[in-house]
């Protein structure tokens, strides 16, 4: 098989896993609200999404990961990732390409459909502590995930401290604003939310690092 082909069949196979990924939600998420979120196993979750529970486990790992799944992360990663060319850049200048990229990818990402999804998930979040604590643990990861970006593009040492303070403010001040979203009964656009704290979250970086 060329190079070509292979990677158009792993694209075709990348998306069909996400659209499973995404149908497997909704239904979880459905049944959630119908029956509550300890009623339902995750073998009824795969029965009613006409798939397996190997399946589920497969794409998810656990339960609590089928309320936190965003499919946009990765999106969001591998768009800074590739952000003002993907070359070796100063911190200075990867924060400036992804501050123009960032209202781009709010505007892209934020449907009406996909805010309503997050609504429901943060519902989740805010009242089983058991989620809330695989989110913190979700966040360390992705926390983790930033800053193997940054040193990537910034050429850094792996022990720079002001990169791992900048991936840190990176994705709590994401978790501090879905939080201060859920406290107002997400009665506040999310678009001016994300705004106003990607707004600030670069300010804080440029601050620390140069």
């Amino acid at each position: 098989m060329s190079d070509v082909s292979a990677e158009s069949s792993t694209g075709v196979w990348e998306r069909r896993k996400l659209e499973a990924m995404s149908r497997i939600q909704r239904v979880a998420l459905d049944l959630f609200e119908e029956h509550g979120y300890r009623a339902v196993t995750v073998e009824r979750i795969a029965n009613v999404a006409r798939t397996s529970a190997s399946s589920v486990y497969r794409y998810f790992g656990t339960k609590e990961m089928l309320v936190l799944y965003d499919e946009h992360d990765l999106r969001l990663l591998e768009e800074i990732a590739r952000a003002g060319g993907g070359a070796v850049v100063r911190p200075a200048e990867l924060i400036a390409a992804a501050r123009a990229l960032a209202p781009v990818l709010i505007e892209a990402l934020l449907t009406p459909e996909s805010e309503l999804r997050l609504r429901r998930r943060m519902r989740y979040v805010t009242t089983i502590p058991e989620i809330a604590d695989a989110q913190s643990r979700q966040m360390r990861e992705t926390q983790g995930q930033v800053l193997a970006l940054l040193l990537a593009r910034t050429g850094r040492a792996p022990d720079d401290l002001r990169l791992g303070m900048a991936a840190a403010i990176a994705v709590w001040g994401t978790v501090a604003a879905l939080d201060h979203w859920a406290a107002g009964d997400f009665a506040r656009p999310l678009t001016e939310v994300y705004t106003e704290t990607m707004a600030a979250v670069f300010d804080a970086i440029e601050r620390i690092i140069d």
